[in-house]
């Protein structure tokens, strides 16, 4: 095999592991939002990025943009305001599209990212029901992801979710696997801590399965403001792969928030490695 065809064939690997894997965990109009609830919310963000290795390096670009409904509308009122979902226990639907770039020494390779996501809270029980579907187009490939969970909040501000997921590529097999996640908030005088982790598996045809853990936590200094910190981790029979994130968002007024992440990954014994930036604005109304 030639050196850019191996590097090919580690790159689909890698993107298809880190992207499936490390995604499981457990996500207006121009007017200013200043009410106390509000039923729509638009989240747009840009990444750039770099992989490096026993190679050229390798640039990237996203650019993405979502739209949720939230039935019944959201109350802001109860803490962070990027939390007002969860602590509100509230119900959407939420639809998305990501454009991917790959910048390969004048080799231009895009794709697409199309998805549709819908999260159901019962009235006073908490029961939580989700799912998921995503079509990612890399290159000439289509990889369709289906994911179905449920839940519960075993208090106001503390929910136990599993998911099931299932992702078929064309020409290259299916997948599925499987991820409990636990998150919870607690309150202090002036904003508060949220911490999340999860758990989950990959199995993966005719090769070994895949391990997946994930950790973050925010700091919010007031409501407007937070700060955070990820870590995950992904082993598949000795082939390991670490991710580590920083990620802050201002919340200028209720309704326009600016956000800002830096990750980096890599994988263990090698020299590859993978930086990105990301810069996104969310907009409620």
């Amino acid at each position: 095999m030639s050196h850019t065809k191996w590097r090919y064939s580690m790159f689909r690997k890698v993107a298809i592991s880190v992207g499936l894997g490390l995604a499981i965990s457990v996500p207006a109009q121009a007017q200013q939002y200043i009410g106390k609830v509000y039923k729509w919310e638009v989240d747009a963000d840009y990444t750039t990025g770099e992989y490096s290795g026993n190679f050229d390096d390798t640039e990237f670009d996203n650019a993405g943009i979502s739209g949720s409904y939230f039935f019944g509308g959201v109350n802001n009122t109860k803490g962070p305001y990027s939390e007002a979902a969860f602590l509100d226990h509230a119900s959407d639907i939420t639809a998305s599209y990501k454009y991917r770039e790959i910048d390969d020494n004048g080799i231009d390779v895009d794709g697409d990212e199309y998805g549709i996501s819908g999260r159901y809270v019962t009235d006073g029980a908490g029961w939580i029901l989700q799912g998921s579907y995503t079509r990612l187009e890399p290159v000439d490939a289509e990889i369709d992801t289906y994911t179905i969970g449920a839940g519960k909040y075993l208090g106001e501000n503390t929910t136990l979710v599993a998911n099931y997921w299932n992702g078929d590529v064309d020409d290259g097999g299916d997948t599925d696997g499987a991820s409990v996640g636990l998150e919870h908030f607690w309150a202090l005088s002036s904003g508060g801590i949220k911490l999340e982790g999860n758990y989950g598996f990959v199995n993966v045809d005719d090769a070994d399965d895949i391990d997946i853990y994930n950790l973050s936590g925010t700091w919010y200094v007031n409501n407007n403001l937070g700060f955070g910190a990820g870590y995950g981790n992904f082993d598949a029979g000795g082939f390991e792969a670490e991710q580590y994130t920083a990620f802050a968002e201002w919340f200028v007024t209720k309704g326009i928030a600016a956000n800002l992440e830096y990750v980096h990954q890599e994988l263990d014994d090698t020299d590859f490695e993978v930086d990105s930036i990301a810069l996104g604005v969310r907009l409620r109304y």
